[in-house]
């Protein structure tokens, strides 16, 4: 069956079939979602957009896996300001020669990261497009003033990153070779993003942020928002096996937790890769130290529009 034979009503109750609400006032059915949220708390609010061609290949990604990443990229977004997830809705776009069975494969790895995440679909909006837009946005909660911003990080600051580097790039590439079963190309199809330890670590912090465009990228956007530079050791890197050099400084899609610290982590939750250091003449730059040299890392991760 093509999705235009299904219809924009047969597959809402396709949806709302497959999804039991948890926690949720009001959900699927009506105009809008009703939530609540736990007294003493601030609520957290994000969006993250994947669209075909762009993050990710018909023919190469299993539905699935597109599926279970749109809703665990905003699951890490909220872990990155120290919150916990917990509601969502999906807008979804797609030709209407699309087979309903990529449509079933997607829903069913949406149903795998409630289940993982625990977070609930509660809503959402389809359409009509020449190619699939998915746009999944989350709400969750913190303690209120509690939320970790990218602004915090403060000279003296110990740099910590949660996991490894680098592997999703790597599975990327082995997936492009035709190599499914690696665990890198997993880790790529279906990452596992670090928002409990986000949530359980928050108050130990001062700045965070999730690797989602590469390290140089968003170890950046944590040195602008704080006005501060950074030095980081090539030899302390922790690379997932297989991964260049190249993929663990730029690779994206990482969903690991970048974060500075003046208290020490334990070694098994986060390596600590460097440190802050005061911006000079306001340039926020990133040295990096390998061995006896040092050289200002450029930020070459992940940038939209930066190409047509």
């Amino acid at each position: 069956m093509l999705l235009r034979d299904l219809g924009e009503g047969g597959l809402i109750e396709r949806i709302r079939a497959q999804f039991q609400h948890s926690g949720v006032v009001l959900g699927i059915g009506d105009d809008t979602a009703v939530l609540d949220i736990p007294p003493g708390h601030s609520l957290l609010f994000c969006s993250d957009l994947l669209a075909e061609d762009s993050h990710f290949i018909r023919s190469l990604h299993p539905p699935d896996s597109v599926g279970y990443k749109a809703v665990a990229v905003n699951v890490s977004d909220v872990g990155a300001m120290g919150g916990v997830p917990m509601h969502f809705v999906i807008s979804f776009a797609a030709p209407g020669n699309l087979n309903v069975e990529w449509v079933d494969g997607f829903y069913s790895g949406v149903a795998r990261a409630c289940r993982e995440f625990k977070v609930s679909l509660v809503g959402g909006d389809s359409s009509t497009a020449k190619s699939i837009f998915v746009d999944v946005s989350m709400v969750g909660r913190v303690k209120a003033g509690c939320a970790v911003r990218r602004s915090g990080a403060k000279p003296g600051d110990k740099i910590f990153v949660t996991g490894m580097l680098g592997g999703s790039a790597h599975g990327l590439e082995l997936l492009r070779k035709g190599m499914k079963d690696d665990a890198a190309v997993q880790r790529h199809l279906y990452p596992q993003p670090r928002h409990q330890f986000g949530a359980a670590m928050a108050s130990k912090l001062h700045a965070m942020i999730d690797v989602s465009d590469g390290l140089s990228t968003d170890l950046g956007h944590i040195l602008k928002e704080s006005r501060v530079a950074a030095r980081i050791y090539k030899d302390r890197l922790p690379a997932a096996p297989g991964a260049s050099m190249l993929e663990v400084l730029d690779g994206g899609e990482e969903y690991e937790l970048l974060l500075t610290s003046a208290e020490d982590i334990d070694g098994a939750l986060a390596t600590c890769i460097g440190e802050i250091t005061p911006a000079t003449g306001g340039e926020y730059r990133i040295v990096l130290v390998d061995g006896n040299s040092e050289s200002v890392l450029e930020s070459k991760g992940w940038q939209h529009f930066g190409a047509v």
